[in-house]
Order: structure tokens, then C-alpha cells, then sequence
């Protein structure tokens, strides 16, 4: 139920938060192994200045964050995906 008044309904922002966190915890899970080779082998196989190898760091960490950020403003703009819509409860004894 929405109050009166209200821009996004609750629900919305229930959904929006958990697709924030499923979609961050996915990217970080696909980014820090990867990222962290990619980062050692940049550090170990070439002659950079410090301040790129910083600069890799901190678009590694942050892209994972940047897709989590679009997947809720993505759900809070379009509404509740059918695969974040509430399921029904299962009977007693099911």
C-alpha cells in the first residue's frame, strides 16, 4: 500500500534495495578475483606511476557499485521486474 503523497510506493523500494545488493554482491564477486590479478600483473609487469595503479584500484572497487546503483534507480524508474514480484505463500503443509 502507498500513502498518499507518495512518490515511489514501498514495495518499489523494497525491490530497488534488494536489487542494490544482489546486483552489487554479483559484480564484487565477478570483479575482486579478476580485478586483483589484473591489478598485481599492472604493479608487477610494468613501470607506471603510483597514481594509476590507484586510479585501477578505485575503478575496480567502485564499478561493482556503479552497476548496484543502476539496477535500483533502473527498478525505482520502471517499477517491481516480475522476477522481484512478490510470490503468493504456500499453503499450511506444502
Amino acid at each position: 500500500m502507498s500513502n498518499k503523497g507518495e512518490t515511489v510506493p514501498a514495495a518499489t523500494w523494497l525491490a530497488a534495495r534488494r536489487g542494490f545488493i544482489r546486483t552489487t554482491s554479483q559484480a564484487y564477486a565477478a570483479a575482486l578475483p579478476v580485478g586483483g590479478i589484473n591489478v598485481g600483473s599492472l604493479m608487477a609487469l610494468t613501470d607506471l606511476e603510483p597514481i594509476w595503479v590507484i586510479l585501477t584500484i578505485v575503478a575496480w572497487l567502485a564499478s561493482p557499485l556503479i552497476a548496484g546503483a543502476a539496477s535500483f534507480l533502473s527498478i525505482v524508474s520502471q517499477g517491481i521486474p516480475e522476477e522481484y514480484a512478490a510470490a503468493e505463500p504456500s499453503p499450511p503443509g506444502m
